[in-house]
């Protein structure tokens, strides 16, 4: 049984494609792309360990011709335990459990493998601010493009120069609706205007064997800014099973059906940080600051919030490109993020201090002192105060 194997592609692509940081754009991709069409062009043998998982039929299910029996297969939100969906697949196909960033996501048999690949993230302004928040942040803009131009400028010079062989590339506006439906149900910090794309791309290795990438893009328009992203899913395949294998995977995500509970839950806990989040920032920033801030909430709840969830499902989360974010934020701002360990919630310091103490209600005490503790305080110590440190 042949396996396809992305022993340095999708690893490094994954860390390429996680990262917002779009400096020296071009250079980036190419590099990454490269070694994920590398990775694409080889083929190993190897086992992967199966997460066994209950299963159950639907009667709603249209089972795809010689695919095999079609039944429910939940999946978990790895941060909460919670069954996050439940995806129609064939009874032979096994969700799986990943020990590295090149073990597929989805097995199946007679060598069918599945990647799920967090994308990139970029974002565009017109904003003369924002622009120079950008460049002095290292940072890079890149402007949206239509998907077919995205899949020309990202994945077809590096495959093809590994010898890959372009055979077609077609819309799939149902997976399209099917991503918009999701990101309807999220919650967003303020309204925007989406809009969801999603196309297949077929290749042929050296070998001959078929390759089916699927590409995801989501478009956040505002006022003076877009923000976009996408993210790639790879199934794999011999020849003789590609077409049936590639009909059930694409069945599979069209008809996925989400946990409400697990939805609410998500919801609930990114309004609560957007909420602690802004009651802070609205008592500290100037009005420019706080558009700028304002615009990376609309695009963490709008864009990177559609990925990380729908992503996290399969993959343990990257915070890189949050992380980025965060960091150019608190460069502008003069802050620093902390975590409270009382509770476990991230805050924000005002910077420059050599130590922060913090309360169970998130107040805070900048200290420069190495010798002081306010639990020693005789005016503040009816509280407990710990020391936090700035990530």
């Amino acid at each position: 049984m042949t396996h396809l194997s992305t022993p340095l592609v999708l690893a490094s692509f994954l860390l390429l494609c996680s990262c917002s940081d779009a400096t020296n754009d071009a250079a980036q991709r190419d590099g990454g792309m490269d070694e994920l069409a590398m990775a694409v062009a080889q083929r190993t043998g190897g086992d992967y360990t199966l997460q066994e998982m209950p299963t159950g039929g639907n009667g709603n299910a249209q089972q795809p011709t010689g695919s095999g029996k079609i039944v429910m297969h939940p999946i978990k939100d790895p941060r909460t335990g919670m069954v996050a969906s439940q995806i129609p697949l064939p009874d032979t196909w096994r969700i799986t459990a990943p020990r590295t960033a090149e073990d597929p996501n989805i097995v199946g048999p007679n060598g069918i493998q599945v990647f799920y690949r967090s994308g990139r993230s970029h974002m565009f302004s017109n904003d003369p601010f924002i622009q120079e928040s950008y460049r002095m942040a290292g940072q890079a803009m890149r402007a949206p493009v239509p998907i077919e131009q995205l899949i020309q400028q990202d994945l077809d010079p590096n495959l093809k120069r590994e010898g890959l062989r372009p055979v077609k590339n077609y819309p799939l506006p149902e997976v399209a609706r099917r991503n918009e439906q999701y990101a309807s149900k999220l919650w967003k910090v303020a309204p925007s205007r989406e809009s969801y794309y999603a196309m297949g791309s077929e290749w042929l290795d050296k070998e001959g064997k078929p390759v089916l990438i699927i590409v995801n893009q989501t478009v956040s328009q505002g006022q003076n800014d877009v923000f976009w992203s996408y993210n790639l899913q790879l199934i794999a395949a011999p020849a003789p099973y590609f077409e049936e294998a590639k009909k059930a995977f694409i069945y599979g995500i069209v008809n996925t059906q989400d946990n409400p509970q697990q939805i609410a839950a998500y919801n609930a806990s990114e309004q609560q940080k957007s909420n602690q989040s802004w009651s802070q920032h609205n008592t500290k920033m100037q009005q420019n600051q706080a558009a700028f801030d304002q615009r990376q909430a609309i695009h963490r709840s709008t864009v990177d919030a559609v990925n990380n969830s729908m992503m996290s499902i399969y993959n343990t989360q990257n915070a890189s490109s949050d992380r980025q974010q965060r960091n150019t934020v608190n460069m502008i701002n003069g802050e620093e993020t902390v975590t409270n360990p009382m509770d476990g919630n991230q805050y924000q310091v005002q910077s420059g201090a050599d130590q922060y103490w913090m309360n169970a209600n998130g107040e805070y005490i900048p200290n420069n002192d190495a010798f002081y503790n306010p639990n020693a305080d005789p005016n503040i110590n009816h509280q407990e105060w710990q020391e936090v440190v700035p990530e």
